[in-house]
């Protein structure tokens, strides 16, 4: 090969900072020049022939010790993930390989969080291009300089950007102090940033000492090199060769040492954090697994490290531990013992104490040992954090590895209740209740229609040929508050002149709670009930006033055959707005601000017509809370939290009201039976009643319609 085109000055592209076991490349050199002195020393090099001149038999020895111990290292996390019971996710590989795009090159999640989106951003990058380009440079080829100077400046700009990346992070660390991240010491995180700190800096040292050496006239293309190498003019061309070659070989070791830490310190990530955005799960966000073998199996649930799947034990090994879980997870902020990324940990601890004993061919749970759950030393979760959790998928939505935390609990839930029936005692008389009545209140089923007197709503009994079945759900049926938005969907789709109808009777529980509780068996029950029901009516479209059953019967229900089309009734009325069908005359001079049910945000991503409802009515004004959409705060009654006493820490609901109180709105609108009872009684908890009102969306539109039978919406009338 010939390193460059006969006659043309040479050009270096710098490639500063980061992981270059030799720094550069050049395009062109001259004969006799300095360059060419300075080859024949072992010391800078000029073409890719020559470049591994650079590496000694002793530092090829070296690469394949630092690529042994990694290899290794990531073999004793894998030995730990093996542990668990197999998992399929590598189906859809395209739609994988968008998500590794996204996330992982874009940062699409991480750069929500300004600061230290960017902060890991230019980490990323400053890492990840010097890396490339070693790997690019083993190939014997020139560049053109219209190329190699863009190039040069663009490495450049690179490094410094990383070393401005991770002065950030030691800036966000040490003197911010986040209070996601003040419980952790770790001496690692120190240890890297300090070796990132050197392997930067050293790479522009280098640099330098090249520039200094060989003065060359396109330098204004490495600026950050340029300046570099003013450190270095006073020395000798002997010292600047000598400093060269101790500097390039320390850079060399600490680049080796860099790698090889990689697999044993919380840097796995850097492998394990892609690897997890590409394993993620497809499915629907609100969708959970069902048990499928329910006659053979001999337990249910995971009450043993080994029962959960490897991916989620994976996912222990994933958690970057940047703290975003903690910041959103309503049982972390109210101050319960539910904190995904301190569970993380102790469940990871919980893992390799089990796989230590059993390389040591011990009884895993003799007694005396430590359990999955427990609340003792050395035990994975307690049934605190268990139970604590609402399901509101907050922290796999912020989390920038898609670790989900609902997963995990479920399968513990699903252990204590079918298994041990231990679970909180006021849950008993739920299950009793939805087993002999089909709803979570106990009221009779044969009075579930009693709602809709007066109202001449028909059954499906009475008539099929409809446009949608309105499934009412428990709460429209049997809450009083409740049974009032019902009524308000009911007039709206009336004066509409919609042809629907309902199931009355016939209807049951969707059986939300019951599966997210972790009784499978009861919400399979009720499923296959409801499924026969649609069947014989020949169910084609749903329309909810739940947003839990809309997730449930458009999500889950297909698991088991019931493939319907479901959509909620906010849906329904931003169409119908939106075409005109719908006008709102009737101003309503309030200022509103809008809850976003996590059930209907974040598990299906209808945020926008909610609020293109709202924004229909004359007069209405709306703030924002600071948490909102896809950060929404939860009302604390979801994952059958509804139906439990909440025992521990500030009450949710009181947290989430406050900050409705903070926009200084006078109204709360909601779209989902359980946020207006949470808030609603967060507001009287509070003594709030006077100032504040929470009203379901349907309820003000009724009211902008100027329909007499509308709710008011000042604080006392509207819950009285």
């Amino acid at each position: 090969m010939r390193c460059s085109p006969p006659g043309e000055p040479p050009v270096l592209i710098s490639v500063p900072p980061s992981f270059l076991p030799y720094p550069l490349f050049f395009h062109g050199r001259k004969a006799g020049s300095k360059l060419l002195t300075l080859e024949s020393t072992g010391g800078l090099t000029g073409c890719a022939e020559s470049r591994t001149n650079m590496l000694s038999s002793f530092d090829l020895f070296l690469l394949f010790i630092v690529a042994v111990v990694f290899a290794y290292g990531l073999y004793r996390r894998y030995r730990l993930w093996m542990m668990g019971k197999p998992e399929k996710r590598t189906d859809q590989p395209k739609e994988r390989l968008k998500s590794l795009w996204a996330y992982v090159m874009g940062h699409k999640r991480m750069l929500r969080d300004v600061y230290p989106g960017w902060m890991h951003l230019l980490i990323f990058y400053g890492f990840l291009v010097p890396f490339v380009v070693v790997v690019i440079t083993q190939a014997n080829f020139s560049l053109p300089r219209v190329l190699a100077l863009p190039l040069s400046l663009l490495f450049d700009l690179v490094g410094i950007l990383g070393i401005v990346g991770l002065l950030m992070a030691s800036y966000r660390r040490y003197v911010q102090k986040p209070e996601n991240q003040t419980y952790d010491t770790y001496w690692g995180n120190a240890a890297a940033l300090l070796l990132l700190l050197g392997i930067f800096g050293l790479g522009f040292c280098i640099e330098g000492l090249r520039i200094a050496l060989t003065q060359p006239d396109w330098v204004a293309w490495s600026p950050v090199g340029w300046l570099f190498s003013k450190f270095f003019g006073g020395l000798s061309d002997s010292g600047q060769i000598f400093l060269h070659r101790v500097l390039w070989r320390l850079h060399l070791f600490l680049v080796l040492g860099f790698i090889a830490f990689i697999p044993y310190s919380r840097l796995l990530h850097i492998v394990t954090g892609p690897a997890n955005v590409y394993m993620r799960s497809l499915a629907p966000k609100g969708e959970l697994p069902p048990i499928l073998n329910f006659e053979t199996a001999e337990t249910f649930g995971a009450s043993k490290i080994e029962e959960l799947t490897r991916k989620q034990l994976f996912d222990l090994d994933a958690c970057t531990r940047c703290g975003r879980c903690l910041d959103h997870c309503p049982g972390a902020v109210s101050g319960k013992p539910l904190a995904p990324k301190k569970n993380w940990d102790t469940l990871r601890a919980h893992l390799e104490e089990k796989a230590a004993l059993k390389r040591k061919g011990m009884d895993l749970y003799a007694e005396g040992q430590t359990k999955l759950i427990g609340s003792g030393a050395g035990d994975g979760v307690s049934e605190d954090v268990i139970w604590a959790c609402t399901n509101c998928l907050a922290c796999q939505m912020v989390c920038p590895v898609f670790i989900p935390c609902v997963d995990k609990f479920l399968e513990m839930r699903r252990y204590l209740v079918l298994m041990e029936s231990n679970f909180p005692q006021e849950v008993q008389l739920v299950f009793r209740n939805m087993e002999n009545n089909s709803n979570p209140w106990g009221v009779g089923s044969g009075l579930r229609a009693e709602w809709m007197k007066g109202l001449e709503v028909k059954t499906m009994a009475e008539d099929s040929d409809i446009d949608f079945l309105f499934f009412v759900g428990c709460a429209g049926s049997f809450d009083d508050r409740n049974k009032r938005v019902a009524t308000s969907l009911v007039k709206i789709l009336k004066a509409l002149g919609v042809k629907f109808s309902v199931l009355g009777t016939e209807e049951g529980c969707c059986g939300d709670s019951a599966r997210r509780i972790g009784n499978e068996y009861l919400y399979q029950t009720l499923v296959q009930a409801n499924i026969e029901v649609f069947k014989n009516y020949g169910v084609k479209k749903i329309m909810t006033m739940c947003p839990h059953c809309f997730n449930t019967l458009k999500n889950e229900y297909p698991q088991f055959g019931g493939k319907y089309e479901v959509f909620h009734y906010t849906q329904f009325l931003a169409d119908v707005l939106g075409s005109g069908k719908l006008k709102l005359k009737k101003p309503l001079e309030k200022v509103i601000t809008y809850h976003d049910s996590c059930y209907l945000g974040r598990a299906n991503e209808v945020y926008e017509e909610p609020r293109r409802v709202l924004q229909a009515i004359p007069g209405l004004k709306m703030v924002e809370m600071e948490r909102n959409r896809i950060r929404s705060f939860c009302c604390g009654a979801g994952g059958g939290r509804m139906w439990m006493e909440e025992k521990l820490g500030t009450r949710i609901n009181q947290l989430r009201t406050d900050q409705a109180v903070q926009t200084k709105a006078s109204l709360v609108g909601t779209a989902c039976p359980y946020c207006l009872t949470m808030i609603g009684d967060g507001i009287k908890e509070k003594g709030l009643e006077e100032s504040l009102a929470a009203l379901d969306l349907s309820e003000l539109v009724l009211q902008a319609m100027d329909s007499p039978a509308a709710p008011a919406t000042t604080g006392q009338k509207a819950e009285g």
